[in-house]
């Protein structure tokens, strides 16, 4: 089985943190995410390492992403009101519902994230992080 991992998760195998030995332990499968990951990701270290971008391209080459298409777009709209997400947190939570039954949950230390991922039934795991 997969899990859908957000780039907070991605970021964490790269940027060492509290929760990277947790979070690279948990890993023994096939990871998957959006391809929105990909920009988030490299964006992120351009400003704060941009030295790690080589390893980051690796890491992503070995990441299963999901290109936004139509319905993962129209249900990052369409969430209901009380679901709060920003709109990149809808379209990384809505491909993981699109994804539905080929991963066992979301990996994200995102706490807003965490947050409405249970409230729409989604299990959600953030290894190491109390």
């Amino acid at each position: 089985m997969s899990w859908y991992a957000d780039s907070s998760a991605i970021l964490k195998l790269l940027i060492v943190e509290k929760e990277s030995a947790a979070l690279t332990d948990f890993i023994d499968f096939t990871i998957k995410s959006s391809a929105l990951t990909r920009v988030e990701v490299i964006r992120v270290l351009h400003k704060i390492a941009p030295e790690k971008i080589d390893r980051a391209q690796i890491i992503l080459a070995g990441i299963d992403l999901t290109p936004l298409n139509p319905a993962i777009l129209s249900m990052a709209e369409n969430f209901a009101p009380l679901i709060t997400l920003k709109s990149l947190d809808a379209l990384h939570i809505a491909t993981a519902i699109f994804l539905d039954k080929s991963v066992e949950g979301v990996i994200t230390y995102d706490k807003a994230m965490i947050k409405d991922a249970k409230e729409l039934g989604i299990k959600v795991v953030s290894p190491g992080m109390k």
